[in-house]
Formats: C-alpha cells, structure tokens, sequence
C-alpha cells in the first residue's frame, strides 16, 4: 500500500497542474477561474450486504478547489479534500460491531448550475469523486489497512448557497451541503467485503479572484 504521504504529494501536483492550466486565463480583465478553500465536518458510515446496521459518525473535511465559471448558470469545480472518517457498524456475518476511521484523500469533480439571483447565488451541482485511503484504523486503534482496499469512487449531488462580496481578491463566501454514494466495495477481508461509504458532508468555503 503507497503511504499517506505520496498518496497527498499526487494530490497536490494535480492540483497545481490544474492551476497552472487556468493561469493564462488570469490575464484577462475578469477571469473565470476562482481558487477557493473549504472545511467543515462530515457524517459517514458505511453500507452494503456485510452490514446489517449502521452509525454515522461525525469526521473533519478540509481543502482546495478551482472553480471554472464556463458560463454565468454554468461551473466546472475539481476539488482536492482530506477527510477523516469515523464509522460504526455491525458485521452481519462474523457477528459483532466494528469501529472504524479512515483517512481518505478525495478528489471530486463538480458539474454546477447557478440561479441568477446575485448576490445571493443558489447552486446545484453533481459528479464523480475519486478517493485515496491512506489509513485505516479499527476502534481500538489497531492498523485496518489489509481489511480495505486502497482506491474508493462514489457519486457526489449536493448543493450550496453563496454571497458575493467582491472584497479585493475575496470574491465570495458559501455554505455547501453534499452527499457522497459510495459505488466501489471497499471491504478486503473474509465477512467483510462488501461495504460501501455513505456520507453526509457540510462546509464553509471562500473563493478568490486569480
């Protein structure tokens, strides 16, 4: 399994190959690329046949995003986010609870349609997520990482609402709300193979001019 930190070294150069693909857009009177960050917390638990009961357990998200505006109702955003997830499920077929966390480095790419209404800005969006685990734990913090599989992809909907502000580079301020499917079995073990990540996320995000 790669480690932790080549796994986010990957994450950021992709990152910077994106950004250093929207410079030269910068140079124009009004760009329409944005650089943005954003946190808040994240609910997740997992799904599928291995599970007979589940428990969201609340988790930290944090990191970047590139925001494309192709048209005024019509965005591009990929995204580069690190969350910490924390489950509680019951194992239906070696019967008992399992407690786990996992450190997972995402990378959505957002579809996202705006109303007309600025400055006050609705928004919807939708797409896929690829996500790197970099650890896994089991509640009593033993080392999961033979019980999961590395690579996890799931479908992103959600939504946000976001206030213009124009203050220099700080273009704007949003509340985002978004739920992540999880479409890959993620389970690696004998009773334990197929688990999917369901999980509800809230952030607070800030976007600037570039």
């Amino acid at each position: 399994m790669q480690t932790a930190t080549s796994k986010l070294t990957a994450s950021i150069a992709t990152l910077a190959l994106l950004l250093g693909l929207a410079l030269p857009m910068s140079s124009q009177a009004q760009s329409p690329v944005d650089l943005g960050v954003r946190g808040g917390v994240t609910q997740a638990t997992f799904y599928g046949d291995d599970v007979s009961s589940n428990d969201f357990r609340p988790g930290f998200t944090g990191g970047v995003f590139l925001n494309y505006q192709v048209n005024d109702a019509f965005a591009v955003q990929p995204e580069v986010l690190y969350s910490r997830r924390g489950t509680k499920n019951h194992n239906s077929a070696a019967g008992n609870d399992i407690r786990v966390r996992q450190d997972v480095i995402e990378i959505p790419v957002l579809l996202k349609l705006s109303a007309p209404t600025a400055p006050v800005t609705p928004r919807l969006y939708v797409g896929p997520a690829l996500g790197f685990i970099t650890n896994s734990e089991l509640g009593n913090g033993n080392d999961a990482d033979d019980s999961f599989t590395d690579v996890d992809f799931s479908g992103v909907v959600g939504g946000e609402i976001a206030y213009a502000l124009n203050k220099g580079p700080l273009s704007e301020i949003a509340v985002d709300g978004r739920y992540n499917l999880g479409l890959a079995n993620l389970g690696d073990a004998n009773n334990f193979e197929d688990v999917r990540t369901s999980a509800f996320t809230g952030t607070l995000s800030l976007r600037f001019d570039i």
